[in-house]
């Protein structure tokens, strides 16, 4: 999945060791909600092929008398949560929102890059380790 949502990462307060305020804004964009829906039913056309049928139970969640997406979308926004792959939040650019550029260096400050997933502009549409490992070889190469 390619989210549209944002959420955000900021400061408690000054002090370092305190855990920082997230909020994930999940589906909070309509495009996101949209899609689960559509993955939603997807998922569940797919359980109930006649090939899977030796495995197949009952449906859990959000139960076989569920058909209206109204309520689809009312489940998906109820049981959201993260399988903790976060992206972007230190994200890399030139424009205002970005926060290292190319070479993983900290707008505004010297010596000081951020080599992890957090630079990621956006997250790839599989596992996010690959990614890092590139980005690690990279900053590497940069620090030398």
């Amino acid at each position: 999945m390619q989210p549209y949502s944002r959420g955000t990462v900021r400061l408690a307060s000054a002090c370092p060791d305190a855990a920082p305020v997230v909020d994930p804004r999940y589906l909070s964009d309509s495009r996101d909600l949209d899609a689960m829906v559509v993955a939603l039913n997807i998922a569940r056309e797919t359980g109930q092929r006649r090939a899977l049928a030796p495995w197949r139970g009952e449906e859990a969640v959000p139960g076989a008398g569920v058909h209206d997406d109204a309520t689809l979308r009312a489940h998906a926004e109820a049981a959201m949560e993260s399988y903790f792959h976060p992206v972007g939040t230190c994200r890399m650019g030139s424009d205002d929102m970005s926060v290292v550029d190319g070479d993983l260096r900290v707008h505004g400050f010297s010596g000081l890059r951020i080599a992890d997933a957090s630079v990621m502009p956006s997250i790839v549409s599989g596992n996010i380790d690959a990614t890092v490992y590139a980005l690690a070889e990279r900053a590497a190469d940069l620090i030398g």
